[in-house]
């Protein structure tokens, strides 16, 4: 059931809401499978400024929803 997951999500676009551990292993997860990843943080969150140094592409969690395929909670 994983592997026909990923292949559905593969060279789509995954929001992914949280920040946390969980949500950052996952996001690598699904880069190493072909899947674009965004992430959905609220601006007054620690999560955004963290992520943002981290690189990664974030945006409100409203265009995140907007602009993903797939929307992912963690």
């Amino acid at each position: 059931m994983h592997n026909e997951l990923i292949a559905e999500t593969s060279g789509k676009i995954v929001a992914i809401f949280g920040y946390r551990e969980d949500g950052r292993r996952h996001a690598a997860h699904l880069r190493q499978v072909g899947v674009r990843v965004i992430f959905g943080i609220r601006e007054d969150r620690d999560e955004w400024s963290e992520a943002m140094r981290d690189g990664e592409y974030v945006v409100s969690p409203e265009e995140a929803a907007a602009q993903a395929d797939v929307i992912q909670v963690w």
